[in-house]
């Protein structure tokens, strides 16, 4: 399982994972923060789960993912 975490600072979502030196942002949601970032790492966005941080729902929230690779779709 992957744990996607995002925040909100400075009027953008940043997206990270523990251990990984890739980030994410978007200045839309939380989610679109995360996708961009499980695409970076080969994981299929659709299958994000959204954890919302229950003490500071507006700042953080997690997203999980099952670690499932994005599979290529074959052009023509």
């Amino acid at each position: 399982m992957v744990e996607i975490r995002t925040r909100f600072t400075g009027m953008t979502y940043m997206a990270t994972v523990r251990g990984e030196k890739q980030t994410a942002s978007c200045t839309i949601d939380a989610r679109h923060a995360a996708e961009a970032l499980a695409r970076k790492l080969g994981l299929a966005p659709g299958l994000l789960q959204e954890q919302p941080d229950l003490l500071n729902p507006r700042e953080r929230t997690t997203f999980t993912h099952p670690g499932d690779l994005l599979e290529e779709v074959a052009n023509g």
